[in-house]
């Protein structure tokens, strides 16, 4: 009986020590994938499965799914500047009663020099962040986008002379968040 137990202890200590036991346990496994990705969107499975002490097939099984489940996505950001578009600015705009708000959003989203369109609450009803390559094809895209739109009562500009910090990695250590949970499974 003795060694009963002790090969039931020894299997239940196997079976805590697995990573994907318990969905905290997946939540720490999708956020420390996602950290070594942050540091390398191209850095191999089998590089992260050895740093994390996980199989590689369990690796590329987490990726599928928090891309599936949108939690992250992998790609190429390319750097505006080297485009030639070095002048950044910032549009605030006030809907004109009766017009559709979406109708906007879907107009602005489609232009090409948007990269950042949110809706607000306050005194503007949408906020815009654009690139371009002057300041003339910044007058240019207000002229043709904003100026003398029927469904746009009020615009603000901003120019932004330097951007100080812009965040695209987030630190999840000791983070809840449900995006992280995943399904129990490998």
């Amino acid at each position: 009986m003795a060694v009963r137990r002790g090969a039931s202890r020894d299997a239940r200590d196997k079976q805590q020590t697995n990573p994907l036991d318990s969905a905290g346990d997946v939540y720490a496994l999708n956020s420390q994938i996602i950290a070594l990705l942050q540091q390398d969107g191209r850095m191999p499975y089998s590089t992260i499965a050895t740093a994390l002490g996980v199989s590689e097939g369990t690796v590329r099984n987490r990726v599928r799914q928090l891309i599936d489940e949108n939690v992250i996505t992998i790609q190429a950001e390319a750097m505006p500047e080297a485009f030639g578009y070095n002048f950044n600015a910032q549009t605030f705009i006030k809907v004109a009663g009766g017009a559709d708000i979406d109708a906007v959003l879907a107009r602005l989203a489609a232009v090409p020099e948007v990269f950042y369109l949110t809706s607000t609450l306050g005194r503007f009803d949408l906020g815009m962040a654009t690139y371009h390559q002057s300041h003339e094809h910044y007058r240019t895209f207000l002229a043709a986008h904003c100026y003398g739109q029927p469904d746009i009562a009020l615009i603000e500009t901003c120019m932004v002379l330097k951007v100080h910090k812009m965040k695209l990695q987030w630190n999840l250590e000791g983070e809840r968040r449900p995006g992280l949970r995943g399904k129990v499974h490998s």
